[in-house]
């Protein structure tokens, strides 16, 4: 940047904004993003995330691969990166060298940067993996994640860890949005004795402190501050671009805003994102603001909920996000519990109708409950669905703990009955439950943490906790004619939270041939259908 400003501005846009849109920026608004930010003086752009193919949903920027990277056209100006989240180099039973040699076959000349987030124990095991990206004349930055939270004697250690790396710059990201001014100044501080090298900051806007952070950043000498347009980012975002740039260089806004119109406030119409008092309690608690981006785009959800989902994972350290620990620790099923109710002894030979929360089954209630009649349908609700009215409703299945937590009281409310696996759960979370008013199934579940689906007499064994599964293994334990499915419409595409469903549902259809598993309503999943005309 030019010689007014003591800083370098990082933008992360395309890598950090797709938390919101499963980074699926088309190829068209990257390369006009990359041509309008080069009349900038910001010179160094992060692509987006480099990483294992996992998940055929993620946009152009969630893998940021060697194909798009050679289609664009890089400005002279820019210098382009990617980020590697460091825990993938440490699976797979590979050495860390080893894996990043497979997300690296062939090093782009176009990627000037790579830069690791990583944990604090992370940090550690990267030697190998700086010292052979940069006898490749590839520059290196550290980012180390969570800096509200950590250790002052572990900033201390990482500082004389890498002080001998060849990085380009130590950086610091406010992963929680909880970093206040009394810890940065003690960090700032030990920094200003054990690290001489460059230090960057990402920080995150929950406590809107993104700027005065950034601000104090640069005033303590940090050369490198990472920014987004409209602070596109996960959670309540981050630094916004144009707020930092007009800081330095005013008449550059104009040219953030060419962004801003084309392309970003469209989008933020559409994902709302942005600091709310949820992302604020969150980072006053210590929760990771995913939890919360989650459960503000999970429609099941009401205001009413938000303030016991908060104080539910108060209750626990999350900290780290994991899809499986929402509510309670996702250990719960970890050991093989044998129910005490057998679904064969009970269910045998009927015909079952699985009931989903999709618009589509709401939109067909009263074809449903014709079917009910004529088929004598054995009707399984999920959860506390309630669009189909109660008396058609055999039993409902429950068995997710953030479900749990959420519908006690609707389930406790209810005279319908209950299968849940009572056995594999805790003393904490059965005492959500009642049985006053009706009776409780008890089919166990073990979480097997593998893609291994097994269905027994009396349980079952699968790879998370989805109830949908659950209830798909009691209907096949009951050696059922026929399974009908209704209600489950599928993720849309650029669902940032879009799940495994279609992945576990194939296993299903693969292993049991000798039941009849169809949809009775429009599904995106790939289901056999038998849809409503």
């Amino acid at each position: 940047m030019n010689n007014k400003k003591k800083f370098e501005l990082l933008d992360c846009t395309l890598r950090d904004g797709g938390y919101y849109n499963n980074w699926n920026f088309s190829f068209n608004l990257i390369q006009d993003y990359l041509n309008i930010i080069s009349k900038t003086d910001i010179q160094y752009i992060e692509l987006g995330f480099r990483g294992f193919s996992q998940n055929k949903n993620l946009g152009l920027t969630g893998y940021t691969n060697d194909n798009l990277i050679e289609k664009l056209s890089i400005p002279n100006s820019l210098k382009i990166g990617v980020m590697v989240n460091a825990s993938d180099l440490f699976k797979n039973n590979y050495s860390p060298l080893k894996n990043l040699k497979r997300l690296f076959p062939k090093i782009s000349k176009k990627i000037y940067f790579v830069r690791f987030a990583c944990h604090t124990e992370e940090v550690f095991g990267l030697k190998n993996i700086i010292d052979w990206l940069s006898k490749r004349g590839v520059t290196v930055f550290i980012n180390v994640m969570q800096v509200s939270e950590l250790n002052l004697n572990n900033v201390k250690k990482i500082c004389l860890f890498l002080r001998n790396k060849k990085i380009k710059a130590l950086y610091f990201a406010d992963s929680l949005g909880a970093l206040e001014s009394k810890k940065f100044k003690k960090i700032v501080r030990l920094l200003k004795k054990f690290w001489k090298k460059d230090l960057g900051l990402h920080a995150h806007d929950n406590l809107k402190l993104a700027l005065k952070n950034s601000e104090f950043a640069i005033k303590n000498n940090f050369h490198w501050i990472d920014s987004t347009i409209m602070g596109m980012g996960r959670g309540p975002g981050n630094l916004k671009t144009e707020e930092i740039i007009k800081k330095v260089e005013k008449k550059q806004v104009a040219i953030i805003d060419i962004l801003k119109n084309k392309y970003f406030k469209k989008l933020m119409r559409k994902y709302k994102w942005g600091t709310n008092k949820y992302y604020k309690e969150a980072a006053i608690k210590k929760i990771h603001p995913t939890y919360v981006q989650q459960m503000l785009a999970d429609k099941r959800y009401k205001k009413k909920d938000y303030i016991n989902i908060l104080k539910s994972l108060a209750a626990e350290d999350a900290r780290k996000f994991n899809q499986h620990k929402l509510f309670i620790s996702s250990n719960i099923y970890d050991v093989k519990k044998k129910g005490k109710w057998s679904p064969s002894n009970y269910l045998v030979g009927k015909n079952f109708l699985i009931l989903g929360p999709g618009e589509n089954a709401k939109k067909n209630k009263s074809k449903l409950i014709k079917l009910i009649h004529s088929k004598k349908l054995f009707v399984v609700a999920l959860n506390s669905l309630n669009y189909i009215p109660e008396k058609f409703i055999n039993v409902r299945t429950i068995c997710h703990p953030k479900r749990i937590i959420l519908d006690f009281q609707n389930l406790n409310n209810s005279s319908t009955s209950i299968i849940a696996p009572i056995s594999s759960m805790s003393q904490k979370l059965r005492n959500y439950l009642n049985s006053e008013n009706k009776f409780i199934f008890d089919f166990g579940l073990h979480i097997n943490g593998k893609k291994k689906i097994a269905i027994y007499k009396n349980y079952c064994s699968l790879p998370k906790p989805l109830v949908l599964f659950y209830s798909l293994s009691i209907a096949i334990s009951a050696r059922a004619k026929r399974i009908y499915l209704a209600g489950f419409d599928g993720y849309k595409n650029d669902d940032p939270f879009a799940d495994e469903t279609n992945y576990y549902l194939k296993k299903f259809l693969k292993n049991y041939t000798k039941v009849s598993i169809k949809t009775l309503t429009k599904s995106k999943y790939k289901i056999p259908s038998l849809i409503f005309k």
